[in-house]
Order: C-alpha cells, then sequence, then structure tokens
C-alpha cells in the first residue's frame, strides 16, 4: 500500500483538488483507493460525499478515541467503485487540545493505517494548510509527498518552508518522506508563470513531477457539484491534467518499491552510520537519525535556490515604475 500525502503550509495552491482528481483517476485505472481528509475545513469530504451533514462518525473519532475505539473501517464511505473516504468535518479542529497531553499523539493515524493495508492500494491524505499535529500526523503516516505549488514567489516560499517541515520530520523522527512538487493553476498565457514554472522545474529536477495542472474553470465547479473532475467534465483542461498526473504516479509504482530496497543501504555506506541525538523542540521523541539525510540536503538546496533565485527573478520580471496617470 502507497501512501502519499497532499500538503503544502500554503494554502490556495489546489491541495484539496489533487487529492480527490488523483485518487479519481487512480481508481478510474483500478487501483483501491482510500482518501482520508485531515483538513478540518473538510473540503475533501464536501468534494466528494453528497450529503455530509449527515455523516455519524468522522476521521476525529478515530483518531480521538472517544466512546471506545473506533476502527477506521468504521468511518470509510464509498464513494464509488475502489474509491473510498475517510470524511471530516469541523469537530477535528479540536484534535490537538484533546490530544495535547498524551503520548504517541503524532502517531495515530500511522496507527490506524496498520488495519486496513490489505484493502487498499492507495492512501492519499488531504492535509490542512498548516503546520500542527494534524499535518505531522498526515506526514508520519506516509511515505510519500505531493506539494502542490502555484508558479508564483509566495509559492516558491512555501515550497522551501514545506522542505524545512519534513527535515524537521526526519531529525526528530527519523522518519523519510520522498517529496515531489506538482505546479498547479498554471496560466498559459502568463509569462510570469511560463517563467516561473521553468524555473521550479530546473532547480527541482526530478523533485517536480513533468505534469502540469493547468488552471480551468472546471475544477473549482466540479466540487461544486460533488464530483471529481472525470465525472463532470471529460473535455476539460483538468480531466486531461490530473489523468496524466495519476499516469505518473503509476509509472513509479515499480520503480518506487526498487529504490526503497536500494536506499537505506547506500545511505548507510555513505555516512558510515554516524547519527547525531537531536534536542526535542517539539512533542516528537528523540530518535538517533543519520547526519545529513536526504531531506536535510533537500530542504538546504531548497533555501539557497530561493536565497539566490530572488534577485534574479525580480530583475527578469521587473517592470518599469508607475509614473503616474499622464494627467497635470
Amino acid at each position: 500500500m502507497k501512501t502519499i500525502a497532499i500538503v503544502n503550509q500554503k494554502g490556495g495552491c489546489g491541495k484539496t483538488l489533487t487529492a480527490i482528481n488523483l485518487s479519481a483517476f487512480l481508481a478510474r485505472s483500478s487501483r483501491r483507493v482510500l482518501l482520508i481528509d485531515m483538513d478540518p475545513q473538510g473540503h475533501a469530504t464536501l468534494g466528494v460525499v453528497k450529503d455530509p451533514v449527515q455523516l455519524e462518525k468522522t476521521v476525529y473519532e478515530v483518531l480521538a478515541g472517544e466512546g471506545g475505539l473506533t476502527a477506521l473501517r468504521e468511518v470509510v464511505i464509498k464513494v464509488r467503485d475502489n474509491f473510498d473516504i475517510a470524511p471530516s468535518d469541523v469537530l477535528l479542529s479540536a484534535l490537538p487540545e484533546k490530544l495535547r497531553d498524551m503520548p504517541e499523539k503524532e502517531n495515530r493515524l500511522s496507527a490506524a493505517l496498520e488495519e486496513i493495508r490489505q484493502d487498499y492500494d492507495y492512501v492519499i491524505v488531504d492535509c490542512p494548510p498548516n503546520v500542527g499535529l494534524l499535518t505531522f500526523n498526515a506526514l508520519i503516516a506516509c511515505s510519500e509527498a505531493i506539494i502542490p505549488v502555484e508558479p508564483s514567489f509566495f509559492s516558491l516560499h512555501g515550497i522551501v518552508r514545506q522542505l524545512e517541515t519534513l527535515d524537521l520530520l526526519a531529525r526528530k523522527s527519523g522518519h523519510q518522506i520522498t517529496a515531489r512538487a506538482l505546479i498547479t493553476l498554471y496560466s498559459t498565457r502568463s509569462d510570469f508563470s511560463k517563467t516561473m514554472a521553468e524555473e521550479i522545474r530546473q532547480n527541482l529536477g526530478e523533485s517536480c513531477f513533468k505534469t502540469v495542472i493547468r488552471f480551468s474553470v472546471k475544477l473549482p465547479e466540479s466540487v461544486g457539484h460533488g464530483l471529481p473532475i472525470d465525472e463532470f467534465s471529460t473535455r476539460s483542461a483538468g480531466f486531461a491534467d490530473y489523468r496524466a498526473l495519476a499516469a505518473e504516479v503509476l509509472e513509479q509504482e515499480s520503480s518506487h518499491e526498487s529504490a526503497c530496497a536500494a536506499e537505506p543501504l547506500a545511505e548507510e555506506a555513505s555516512f558510515h552510520g554516524e547519527a547525531n541525538l537531536i534536542e526535542a523542540e517539539s512533542d516528537f521523541q528523540v530518535h538517533p537519525t543519520v547526519c545529513c539525510s536526504r531531506s536535510t540536503r533537500q530542504a538546504r538546496a531548497a533555501s539557497n535556490w530561493l536565497a539566490t533565485s530572488t534577485a534574479g527573478w525580480q530583475k527578469a520580471t521587473k517592470c518599469k515604475p508607475a509614473t503616474g496617470s499622464g494627467r497635470k
């Protein structure tokens, strides 16, 4: 079972649209998919569940453990063939306070997934647009992350901050995540979007999907009708782009398994097993972790990229300052 978090600390970059439509196209390819809504806004739930007001149990009951243990299977709702969702609502926002003094609170989702590992081929987790207990639960439960990023300067900053979060996770818990950026909300008419997208691709290389999700009005319209784009508009750019993204994810199935088997051995040989003990600055338990992990190198490279690219972009995209309306 592959577990993928759709995550970015910046909001408005297409996380939920990506979670819904990637899940739908994977299911369309005969993969058994569970979409887990870890955002208290419940937008992924609203986007595929016809009547979310009637929800009896949500992800909150699974993670909070109120009224006895609630299994993840008990809250799952069938969307269509091969596509299920574990819904959420605003009650999930109370979870961090509820679990404030509980041990192992960042591992609750990971533990809940153990019972359904044979039931699904993919678990897609829609994360909230912030850094907190819900996001860390999602990241610890997942082995991969997709970071949606619109081609703008603020989103570039968001990528760097997100990679730093993944680096923190690796250092504090020893949990490594393979992260890839996905360019979203791409405008084919904007030269600035083209420049930013090319810069992102050049600097992230293989850590950026080849697929680009173009801006399409049909995407927000589809979730308004409670439908993924593959059921709402088969002739739209959103349909073509998310179908291409799913195909790219499916291409990684065999290569990902081979890479996971070889990578730990390569890192162990490279760093001779040297470990550092990191003092806890958050809720994570302290574990020995390998020095200069992949996440650390990626975060440092991204920070350097941000620092060196800002001035260049400002120069390349600068406009002549306004001199007034021309009236005297």
